[in-house]
């Protein structure tokens, strides 16, 4: 059974899941410093970072040839993505979706554009749902 995942990932911990979320495939620790952009980090640390993961929750492995392990997401993206914006909507808008979509319009230098775009949506979106 997969652990439930309260906390949330340091920068390091994030570049090693977008490199498994994208692969779309177990990868072992040579192949995740393969797929850094030059310079690549050291075999160590990488490997450090995904033993983190591991304890936390996010990444689960199974047995490859011989010693290897492989590593894969326990989470998806989007499903981090769902948490961490349910987290700061509670932690800091006391869950209230209007007050921290208004704080983001109002903080955000947004274009003309970005706001017609943002409101078409919310139009769209306001009408595929029915109210009961």
């Amino acid at each position: 059974m997969k652990k439930e995942n309260k906390l949330t990932l340091t920068r390091a911990e994030l570049e090693v899941m977008e490199i498994l979320w994208k692969s779309g495939k177990a990868l072992d620790v040579h192949e995740m410093v393969e797929n850094y952009p030059e310079p690549h980090p050291a075999y160590t640390t990488i490997s450090t970072v995904v033993r983190l993961l591991t304890m936390k929750g996010f990444v689960g492995f199974k047995k490859g040839n011989g010693k290897q392990h492989l590593y894969f997401p326990q989470i998806s993206k989007a499903e981090y993505i769902s948490k961490s914006v349910s987290d700061v909507k509670a932690n800091f808008f006391g869950g209230s979706v209007s007050s921290f979509v208004s704080f983001f319009l109002q903080e955000e230098k947004l274009s003309k554009e970005e706001l017609e775009e943002i409101a078409t949506l919310a139009l769209s979106l306001s009408h595929s749902v029915s109210i009961k």
